[in-house]
């Protein structure tokens, strides 16, 4: 049987399961899951617990749970649920909320991400709140609650169980994967671009800037390379992950395609543009066939766009490497006078 987690992979169904297990906390099957979540999250025990409530979006925050406990008194669980995305400075926001709303009872908060959450993420998540911190809970933390339960007679609990396995699998993947179209895919590319093709590109490291996500809703993941050296947008290459694939299944030549990019450019770097733009097509180094230069009638304006491979290939992952550093170099060659 398929895994329903393979198709359900958005927060809303990640924000779902956790509010039916929380709420399920007396099921014989699953008291045991929900017991540990609680444990981990907020350090009670279930025993000690007389209900379970749970709302969604309350305050915008993604899970409000309300554990009313033996002694009479209350505590507050806050959820933050993460898949891909970063988070992007609500936590601030809601903590303006639960100071407000939640001052008399116990208060627990957890930033939940089944992904590997970066350094500079983790900072601003615990740097949210000094008094109260919110506590990361990253693919790292959630296996060892979930894992012991892929044989679990429920089948609701055993499937997310076998998900987070795989999940965390994928976020440790160095091989270069084969596919491309389902969440695990694109945590597998994630994790190859970031551990395997990054760290080979470190005669760039101290000119370059690298960047590796999930195209938002977008069925790719990319790695974006930029010159160091500005606080502003500057013109960048993206490499995606629908653009190394292998041919075929029984050829093991991979497409590559790097694009030069221009996205919400300053408009006074304009006229430095117009002069990339030549400079890249007088090198032939990067077709720039269909590139459009005008836009609602005005002919100098940012296309999106301004050079790309062109149907090429090469005869294995060695060489796709290779060629990424190659046209990092040619990158850089460009932005020699980007000011």
């Amino acid at each position: 049987m398929k895994n329903l987690f393979d198709f359900a992979t958005r927060e809303l169904s990640q924000d779902a399961f956790l509010r039916w297990l929380l709420e399920n906390y007396d099921d014989p099957e699953l008291k045991g899951a929900a017991g540990d979540l609680v444990r981990a999250f907020c350090g009670i025990d279930l025993g000690d617990v007389m209900r379970i409530s749970s709302k969604a979006q309350w305050c915008n925050i993604d899970i409000a749970v309300q554990l009313t406990l033996r002694d009479n008194k209350t505590a507050e669980l806050f959820i933050e649920d993460k898949t891909y995305s970063q988070e992007h400075e609500q936590l601030k926001r809601y903590d303006a909320c639960i100071e407000k709303w939640c001052r008399n009872n116990e208060i627990y908060k957890i930033f939940y991400k089944t992904d590997v959450v970066r350094s500079d993420e983790e900072e601003r998540v615990k740097g949210a709140d000094d008094k109260n911190q919110w506590r990361v809970f990253s693919i790292r933390e959630i296996l060892p609650i979930f894992e012991k339960y892929t044989g679990s007679e429920n089948l609701i609990l055993r499937q997310y169980a076998e998900h987070i396995v795989n999940v965390y699998r994928a976020t440790e993947n160095t091989q270069i994967p084969e596919r491309d179209g389902t969440h695990i895919d694109y945590l597998k590319w994630i994790s190859y671009f970031t551990r395997t093709v990054i760290p080979q590109l470190s005669e760039y490291h101290g000119a370059c800037c690298f960047f590796v996500t999930k195209a938002g809703p977008y069925p790719y993941v990319y790695m974006s390379v930029e010159k160091k050296g500005f606080d502003k947008v500057i013109p960048k290459l993206e490499i995606r992950s629908r653009d190394c694939l292998p041919v075929s299944e029984r050829d093991p030549q991979r497409n590559i395609n790097i694009r030069f990019l221009c996205y919400d450019m300053p408009k006074e770097d304009i006229p430095q543009q117009q002069v990339l733009i030549e400079r890249i097509q007088k090198s032939g180094r990067f077709a720039t066939k269909g590139m459009v230069r005008n836009r609602n009638g005005k002919e100098k304006y940012f296309p999106k766009q301004i050079g790309y491979l062109d149907n090429v290939t090469v005869k294995d992952e060695a060489a796709l490497i290779q060629k990424i550093k190659e046209y990092i170099g040619y990158y850089l060659e460009f932005m020699q006078d980007w000011k």
